[in-house]
């Protein structure tokens, strides 16, 4: 891979399925798919739910609040936008709901992640259309 074949961020491919939960957190709302018919959440979206194989769901609003499930720290980087950027933390969160994100931890040093720790979504704007969903310490 040349050092110019992804100089900038990397950005999310939006979908027919992916385009509400997208559209939510450019609102600044975090939403995920909810099944109909056993009321699983479900994150990432998919087009039947993996509980009771029902394809009814319906976009929820969920609260935000999260706790650190797990996280690390990766090393080297593989694109060049992540270079200076190094150690690049990637977490996953556990949704107060239920389901589990992997995102990014905004305002804590890398000393200060303890899995478990309380935390609420929070949102970056990276371009017109899209904004990602990272968290914070509660």
């Amino acid at each position: 891979m040349s050092s110019d074949m992804i100089a900038e961020r990397p950005l999310p491919e939006i979908t027919e399925l992916t385009a509400p939960f997208w559209t939510a957190a450019k609102a600044r709302r975090l939403e995920v798919q909810r099944c109909d018919d056993c009321e699983t959440y479900r994150f990432p979206p998919e087009y039947g739910c993996a509980a009771c194989s029902s394809t009814a769901y319906t976009w929820t609003e969920l609260s935000g609040r999260a706790e650190l499930y797990t996280w690390t720290s990766v090393y080297p980087p593989l694109l060049p936008y992540f270079a200076e950027r190094a150690p690049w933390p990637l977490v996953v969160v556990q949704l107060e709901e239920g389901p589990r994100l992997t995102t990014n931890l905004r305002g804590v040093d890398l000393d200060g992640y303890e899995i478990g720790m309380a935390l609420q979504a929070d949102y970056e704007d990276l371009t017109d259309e899209i904004t990602l969903i990272v968290f914070k310490r509660r």
